[in-house]
Parts: C-alpha cells; sequence; structure tokens
C-alpha cells in the first residue's frame, strides 16, 4: 500500500477535486478511501458496494455503509455511539464542502433516530451548521440538544458561540456564564467571557 498515494488522495478531497483522489486512491489500493470519494460526490450506491467489501476491517466502513442506509431510507446497517461521536461532524462538514445539501438535510432529518445511538447528534449538527453560516439551524438544534441534558457546559457553550455568530452579545454572554453554572472551571467559556468582556 502507497501511503504517498493515500496522503496525495486525502490532500486531493480537501481541495475539492474527488477524481484526482480517487485516482491516488485505486493506485494505493485503498478501497475505503475510494469509497468515500463516491460518498462525498453523491454516488452513494457505488460507495455501498465498495464499503461492502471491507465492512468487517474498518469501524468507518460501517459508519458510512449506516450512513447510506439513512441516504438510502434502509435499515442494514446501525450506527455505534461512538462511531457518531468520532465520525459524524468530520462527515457532515465534508459534505458541506462538497455542497451536499440534499444529503445533509436528509440526514439532520434523521437526528430524532441518530438520537437513539448518541444522545449527542443534535449538539454534533448544531456545531457543524453553525460552522458552515446557518446560525438559526444551529439553534434549534443546540436548544433540542438541552432539552435532553441541560447540564452540558458544551451545548451552553455552542449556543453562545451561535448568538456571538449573530452578534447577540448579551445572550451569548449568558450562555457561556450558563456552561460555567455547569461546570464550574469550563475554560472554553471562561476564555470566551474575557474575550469578549
Amino acid at each position: 500500500m502507497n501511503t504517498d498515494n493515500i496522503v496525495s488522495g486525502k490532500t486531493a478531497l480537501q481541495n475539492l477535486n474527488p477524481d484526482e483522489a480517487f485516482e491516488c486512491f485505486n493506485k494505493a489500493e485503498n478501497i475505503l478511501g475510494c469509497a468515500y470519494c463516491k460518498f462525498l460526490t453523491g454516488e452513494i450506491e457505488e460507495s455501498k458496494v465498495l464499503l461492502t467489501l471491507i465492512k468487517n476491517q474498518y469501524s468507518f466502513a460501517n459508519w458510512l455503509l449506516a450512513l447510506i442506509d439513512i441516504l438510502l431510507n434502509k435499515n442494514d446497517y446501525y450506527p455505534t455511539y461512538f462511531q457518531i461521536r468520532n465520525f459524524y461532524e468530520q462527515d457532515l462538514g465534508m459534505l458541506f464542502l462538497y455542497k451536499q445539501y440534499k444529503m445533509i438535510e436528509k440526514i439532520l432529518n434523521k437526528n430524532t433516530y441518530l438520537e437513539n445511538f448518541n444522545k449527542e447528534v443534535y449538539k454534533y449538527s448544531a456545531r457543524v451548521l453553525n460552522n458552515n453560516n446557518y446560525p438559526a439551524q444551529a439553534e434549534k438544534f443546540i436548544k433540542k440538544s438541552l432539552d435532553i441534558w441541560y447540564k452540558d457546559p458544551e451545548s451552553h457553550f455552542i449556543l453562545g458561540e451561535i448568538y456571538l455568530k449573530g452578534n447577540e452579545t448579551e445572550k451569548a454572554k449568558n450562555a457561556f456564564k450558563k456552561a460555567l453554572e455547569t461546570e464550574k472551571n469550563y475554560y472554553p467559556a471562561e476564555l470566551k467571557l474575557k474575550s469578549i468582556s
């Protein structure tokens, strides 16, 4: 397996050049990389075929199969708590990078399903939405997260970040203070409050 080709493939993917990435992964005989290229370009059936060849080798392959099932309205594969924690934000972010808005919408609409495996999924969705300049939608998801677990300092912090993006400084300060109320030494909130005071 040629690691140079894999590194080149990952770089090409980040640079929005999936054809070059696919070629690099193919040269390296990296089926997972090839499948990911197909996934990001919306060729999910082709991606699924490749992923089934390696589903017993990689947790990430099983995660992508579960995500593809969501997109195809099937239930052959199920995500795990750790797969959602480790891969969900990264892949939703990559789908934004590739402007796969229909896929994003389907995945976001399945947060109530994904909640069965990891209740923090709303928080992850909110962070990705806010990072991609969808603060109004991000606020809805973070509020759902807070409905589930109000004492999560990270959710309050993300809400503060959302308010900051909308120039609602007082609301942001209150959210950061709430993060510190739920966890006394929550450093990110302390830092934010210092920077906006």
